[in-house]
């Protein structure tokens, strides 16, 4: 008997059942609610899939979006030391059901309650090894699956076999996997793509189809992981060198796992794998220590036109209800911060007072007094930022909190204080270890009621729906970057559209200074930062002398919020443009930033209520680039606000119901 499912939060009382379509050949389909996405899994001879897949009966996944095939075939299944459960499968059983469930998240990019609706597939699945279920949750948002290993005691993971076939032809934006998620995002086929790669990987199949592949809810019985695809290359074809690191990495396992030799998948372009976190140290990816029963983490596919896609939470829904009943404390806010300008400044305790001025002159929320400050003056800064209505938040690195007598005694001092919340750095970090520190820390600074911002960190998981005080993650090839080399507008046109898609993203923007210099982005290509990318805790990075140099930045700058009643993607394509508009109340901010030559941008307003008229205030690069002009006009939910833009420009608007 299989223990009861558990892991996706509670599901509302009298859900309606909703049957799965069974094929003559033994396959499942499962609709979204609305009908418009269709998961399909299978159970059938491998060869007969793919020439790659291991041989035997195997599981695999398909999905269609508005009858666009996203996922070609790709492999299920999963290995431990006592079994393997890929081949051999028989499907002995299927429970489906519809739910429909609220939930809600504190800050991001829509407020209020959200609701989940989706259609589960339970899929037992009998091997030689034992069983194994597949929850296969169907949404209008897209598709996630997940394995279920009854029992009791513990299970040493090997790895999944989880992989996803993305359709030949497909374009994919893709960045290198590193531990901390810092590397520039860049465009290329799918028969192209070598290497490992992190999570989320954006594809497009065409007919403004696309494909955002990530994880969610990972916790500390399990591993964060990534993807890794062997290509062939453009230019040398068949003929071009393997990348044996990504090949038969498990070899030295096979005599443990049971069949494990079985499951290499050689040359493939289009297969993206499942890989975990590496041990440190080797090239190995780690084992995984679980307890028994276990749900692993959701494979998550969010499909759809690129307004789904930057509009999605669906990794947030996935993750488990909140764990801190009164979220009254738990404040997002906008935050200045000395460091990328002056590196030695937060050991300089008048400086950091100048910021805390500035914060309150312009009405925003925090101070962050980063690597540096000394315990010696720090309770005097809370009392002097208190005093204007200014909250302190201070910089630390995780090994200062990595056990529970160290985070007992620095965070209860820092909460003594009146520290309102910490900057944690340097995890760099996706094993199965880390993983407990993230929720073992996020428990321990609830119960001190201080805000977190997570620094040299994976990459979100939704565990801000868990713990609501997580107000963002960097995980980006950001701009502390500008310090040291050149990044290019691309890079960060294609961050909305991937990155900031999976949760709050700290990019620390809006560095004027930066503009002709290491940033190869105009004054309204960086103040358009401030609503194109969007964090909880949102760091405008550069000096108090640098926002006063730029007078129409500065007023925008005090009126834009860090977080959304209501996001509307107004358009745009992956390191081309990426064109938002976000409510904050009854006010609508815009931001456009583009990555090339110049040109118009055309924004449609349609996002507007219809019965009113808006003051609009267009705030854009002058000719040069390196400085800004203002225009105003009375514009209806059925105008468009047309701007020429410079080489990698960019411009914001402030629309505002009339009186």
């Amino acid at each position: 008997m299989i223990a009861p499912l558990t892991g996706l939060g509670s599901i509302d009382a009298g859900v309606e059942p909703a049957s799965a379509t069974s094929g003559s050949d033994g396959s499942v389909t499962v609709q979204s609610p609305d009908e418009t996405v269709v998961a399909t899994v299978g159970v059938g001879p491998s060869d007969e899939l793919n020439d790659d897949l291991p041989s035997g009966q195997i599981a695999v996944l398909t999905v269609r979006s508005e009858g666009t095939t996203v996922l070609d075939p790709s492999p299920l299944g999963i290995t431990t030391y006592t079994g393997q459960f890929v081949t051999g499968l028989s499907l002995e059983g299927q429970e489906t059901e519809t739910i429909e469930r609220g939930y809600e998240t504190v800050g991001g990019d829509e407020s209020g309650t959200q609701t989940l609706h989706a259609r589960i597939a339970t899929l037992t699945f009998e091997s030689p090894d034992g069983v194994v279920q597949i929850e296969l949750l169907v949404s209008d948002e897209g598709v996630a699956y997940r394995y279920h290993l009854p029992g009791d005691g513990h299970a040493i993971v090997d790895k999944e076999v989880s992989a996803f076939q993305i359709p030949e032809g497909s374009t994919a934006w893709l960045h290198e996997y590193g531990d901390h998620y810092e590397s520039i995002w860049e465009e290329t086929d799918v028969a192209s793509a070598s290497g490992t790669v992190g999570f989320p990987c954006l594809f497009e199949a065409g007919d403004d189809t696309y494909t955002l592949i990530t994880e969610a809810n990972v916790s500390e019985n399990y591993a964060a992981s990534h993807l890794s695809v062997t290509g062939t290359g453009t230019d040398e074809g068949d003929d071009a060198p393997r990348d044996e690191s990504l090949v038969g990495e498990e070899d030295d396992r096979d005599e443990i796992v049971p069949g494990n030799e079985e499951f290499d998948y050689d040359e493939n372009s289009t297969l993206f794998e499942l890989r975990f976190a590496g041990e440190s140290g080797y090239g190995l990816p780690s084992t995984i220590d679980a307890t028994l029963p276990l749900a692993t983490p959701w494979r998550v596919a969010i499909v759809g036109d690129l307004s789904s896609i930057v509009e999605s939470n669906f990794v947030a829904a996935l993750n488990e209800p909140s764990e801190i009943g009164d979220t009254s404390w738990i404040e997002p806010g906008i935050v200045d911060w000395s460091w990328w300008s002056d590196g030695d400044s937060p050991r300089d305790l008048q400086v950091q007072k100048e910021y805390v001025d500035y914060a309150s002159e312009q009405g925003w929320e925090y101070t962050l007094v980063d690597r540096g400050w000394r315990r010696e003056w720090m309770p005097e800064l809370v009392e002097y930022a208190n005093e204007r209505d200014v909250n302190i938040i201070v910089w630390m690195v995780w090994t200062d909190l990595n056990t529970d007598a160290k985070r007992e005694t620095i965070l209860s001092r820092l909460a003594s204080w009146g520290v309102s919340g910490v900057k944690i750095d340097y995890m760099d970090s996706d094993r199965q270890e880390r993983m407990a520190w993230y929720d073992e820390v996020l428990r321990a600074t609830a119960k001190h009621e201080l805000l977190v911002n997570f620094h040299g960190s994976t990459v979100p998981k939704g565990r801000r729906r868990t713990w609501p005080h997580l107000m963002t993650s960097e995980a980006v090839f950001g701009a502390e970057y500008y310090k040291w080399q050149e990044v290019p507008a691309s890079h960060g046109v294609t961050l909305p559209f991937t990155r900031n898609v999976v949760g709050p993203m700290d990019y620390t923007p809006v560095t004027f200074s930066a503009v002709g210099d290491t940033a190869q982005t105009t004054i309204g290509h960086e103040l358009a930062l401030s609503v194109v990318y969007q964090s909880n805790l949102q760091h405008f990075a550069d000096s108090v002398e640098s926002y006063r140099n730029y007078p129409l930045a500065e007023q925008f700058l005090s009126e834009v919020a860090a977080v959304w009643d209501e996001t509307s993607f107004v358009g745009g394509y992956p390191m081309e443009e990426a064109t938002l508009a976000r409510r904050d109340g009854d006010r609508w901010f815009l931001g456009s930033i583009t990555a090339g030559d110049s040109r118009s941008v055309e924004a449609p307003l349609s996002f507007l209520s219809d019965d009113r008229a808006y003051d609009s205030v267009v705030v854009s690069d002058a000719d040069s680039g390196s400085t800004l002009t203002s225009r105003e006009q009375v514009v209806t939910a059925d105008a468009s606000i047309s701007v020429s833009v410079p080489e990698n420009g960019g411009f914001v608007a402030r629309l505002s119901p009339c009186d």
